[in-house]
C-alpha cells in the first residue's frame, strides 16, 4: 500500500514536471515566433526602403541625365553664337565695309540728339571723319568709330592661362594704338577742338590700359560706344558754360598744334636726317610742310591778337 503511494507520488510530480517543461516550451515557442514576426517586419519594411531608394536613385539618374543633356545643348548654343560672332567679324574686318557696325551704333545713338549737334562725313584736311560734334562756338569735335581686335576678344574669353591673357591683351591694345595715330589725324586747330574721339567696343575698351595713357598723349579721348552719348552731352555743356571766347580757344589750339609740329619735327631729326643722306630729301619736304604750318599757326596767331587790340582801342 506504501509502495502504491509513493508510485502516486512519483507519477505525479512527473506529469508536473512535463507540464512546466510543455508551458515552458510553448512560451519559448510564443517569442520566437514574435521575433519572427518582427524580424519579417523589419525585412519588408527594409524591402519597402530598398525600392523608395531604388525609385529616387531613378529619378536622381534621370535628372542628372536632363541636366547633362541641357548643358550640352546650352554649350553647343554657346559655340554657335561665338562662330557667329566670329565670321560676322571676320567679314567686317575682311571687306571695305569694315567698321560699319560700330558707325550704325553711333548712328543709331545720334538720333537721340537735335540734327543740329552732329555732323556726318565732316572734312579735315582731305580725310574724312564719320561724325562730328558740332559745339557752340562753331568747331567740330571729331567722333571716329574703331571696330577693332574682334578676334583677339574671343580668343581672350577662351583663353584661361594668365599668361596668355597677358599677351592677348598686349595684341589688343597694339591695335588700338594704331588705331589712334589714326584718329588724331583728324585735329586741325582752325576747325575742330583740341582732342578727338576714337570709340571703340566696351570689350575692348574694358581691357585696355596703356592705350588710355597714348591716347592722352595724342589728344585723343578713347571711349566705349556705351559712353559716347554721355561724354558728348557733358562736353557740349561745358564749352555752353565755360568757353570764354573763341579767340582764346584759337590760339590754346594753335599752341598745341606748333607743339605737336615741333614733336613730329624732332621725329624726323631722329629717325629719318640722322640715319642718312638717303632719307634727307623725304625729310626735306615733310620739313617744309611742318614749317609752313607752324607759319600758318603763328599769322593765325598775330591776325587774332591784332583784331583784339583793335577792338581794345
Amino acid at each position: 500500500m506504501a509502495e502504491f503511494f509513493i508510485l502516486s507520488i512519483l507519477v505525479l510530480v512527473i506529469f508536473f514536471l512535463l507540464y512546466q517543461k510543455i508551458n515552458q516550451q510553448n512560451q519559448i515557442n510564443l517569442e520566437q515566433q514574435k521575433t519572427i514576426q518582427e524580424i519579417k517586419e523589419r525585412l519588408l519594411l527594409e524591402a519597402q526602403l530598398q525600392d523608395n531608394l531604388k525609385e529616387k536613385i531613378e529619378k536622381t539618374k534621370d535628372l542628372i541625365e536632363e541636366l547633362r543633356k541641357s548643358e550640352e545643348v546650352r554649350k553647343e548654343r554657346e559655340r554657335e553664337f561665338l562662330e557667329r560672332i566670329k565670321r560676322i567679324d571676320e567679314i567686317i574686318a575682311g571687306t571695305s565695309t569694315k567698321g560699319i557696325s560700330g558707325e550704325e551704333i553711333l548712328r543709331e545713338t545720334f538720333k537721340k540728339l537735335p540734327p543740329e549737334m552732329i555732323e556726318t562725313n565732316f572734312q579735315v584736311r582731305g580725310k574724312i571723319v564719320e561724325f562730328a560734334l558740332v559745339l557752340p562756338n562753331g568747331k567740330r569735335l571729331p567722333i571716329d568709330s574703331k571696330w577693332v581686335a574682334g578676334r583677339l576678344i574671343l580668343e581672350l574669353e577662351k583663353e584661361t592661362d594668365p599668361q596668355k591673357k597677358k599677351k592677348i591683351i598686349e595684341e589688343i591694345e597694339k591695335e588700338v594704338i594704331k588705331r589712334i595715330k589714326e584718329v588724331k589725324q583728324y585735329i586741325d586747330p582752325d576747325l575742330t577742338w583740341s582732342q578727338a574721339i576714337a570709340a571703340v567696343p566696351d570689350s575692348v575698351y574694358a581691357v585696355c590700359k596703356n592705350a588710355h595713357l597714348r591716347a592722352r598723349q595724342e589728344n585723343v579721348i578713347l571711349m566705349p560706344y556705351s559712353m559716347v552719348l554721355p561724354l558728348l552731352l557733358y562736353i557740349y555743356r561745358f564749352h555752353l558754360q565755360y568757353a570764354i571766347s573763341l579767340d582764346l580757344e584759337n590760339f590754346q589750339n594753335h599752341l598745341i598744334s606748333i607743339a605737336k609740329n615741333l614733336d613730329e619735327m624732332e621725329n624726323v631729326l631722329e629717325n629719318k636726317i640722322y640715319r642718312g643722306a638717303t632719307m634727307v630729301s623725304n625729310a626735306y619736304l615733310e620739313y617744309k610742310q611742318l614749317i609752313s604750318r607752324i607759319k600758318s599757326s603763328i599769322e593765325e596767331i598775330k591776325l587774332k591778337g591784332s583784331r583784339e587790340a583793335k577792338q581794345l582801342k
